[in-house]
């Protein structure tokens, strides 16, 4: 079996907000704590790949005792799944080869411009040596096709609109992942549909519509028309409390889908 484990389940800003004295940023309810997006994949391959470095990664990282990476995907380039990106180099450290970060062209090229040390090295110390800690020994690799073999492992991406750009979804065997977007079109749903998914983690913001991201309703709708085994919303923002959600849920008999909790993880085949 495959293991996916949710390192974070907020939103930008995580929740608790800072400042803000809402019932859920003063909930005691530990299922109310939530770090910036990004999720870990464990292969039954034995890989270990990280989907997005969001700037809670470190604390994300020592909590799951992850002791090493094979490869990171990067969804988009917003700052709260990006700004990680240096806490990834202990995992660099002691590699012949440098660690894959998958991504697609635009975010490649943000990630250049955001990161010159790390992916224009050759050009920044062309003339000067690395002193000190040393830099993190990364690749960008551009997803450019719908299927992509990963360290071994088969993934196909799709590009959903997400504020002035795109983010990539994309489904591994049976887990399907739809962060950041603000509506998925038909072929995509048939995609994941078709992939008879165990598991789906899915964009879900609040409870109202919004310009940039997926709302309960729309949500359980696609929800509805892929028919996972399971979903699990994330990306939540503090719209909402996690028993009042599930209470919600259930009041409309549906039983498949859950509020994702930081540090749980599913099984897929």
């Amino acid at each position: 079996m495959n293991k996916i484990t949710i390192l974070g389940s907020g939103t930008s800003t995580g929740v608790p907000i800072l400042g803000c004295k809402c019932r859920v940023c003063q909930s005691n309810d530990q299922r109310n704590k939530r770090l910036r997006s990004s999720i870990l994949l464990e292969t039954s391959g034995a890989k270990t790949i990280l989907v997005d470095a969001s700037p809670d990664l470190r604390t994300q990282l020592l909590t799951t005792k992850t002791q090493t990476l094979d490869a990171v995907i990067i969804t988009h380039d917003h700052a709260d799944h990006t700004h990680g990106m240096d806490d990834v180099r202990p995992y660099t450290f002691g590699r012949s080869e440098p660690l894959p970060v998958f991504t697609d062209a635009h975010s490649s090229e943000s990630l250049t411009q955001k990161f010159p040390y790390i992916f224009q090295r050759d050009k920044i110390y062309a003339h000067k040596p690395i002193i000190g800690g040393g830099i993190p020994l990364m690749d960008l690799k551009v997803i450019e096709e719908e299927k992509n073999i990963i360290e071994g492992e088969e993934f196909h991406f799709y590009s959903l609109p997400h504020g002035h750009g795109d983010s990539l979804s994309f489904h591994h065997k049976k887990l399907g992942y739809i962060i950041d977007c603000r509506e998925v079109p038909e072929t995509i749903i048939k995609s994941f549909r078709d992939a008879q998914l165990d598991v789906l983690i899915i964009d879900c913001l609040r409870y109202t519509p919004h310009q940039t991201h997926l709302h309960l309703d729309l949500t359980l709708n696609y929800i509805n028309q892929i028919a996972p085994k399971t979903a699990v919303l994330t990306h939540m923002g503090h719209d909402f409390d996690y028993v009042d959600l599930i209470s919600q849920l259930c009041s409309r008999n549906i039983k498949n889908v859950f509020p994702a909790i930081d540090g749980q993880s599913f099984l897929y085949s």
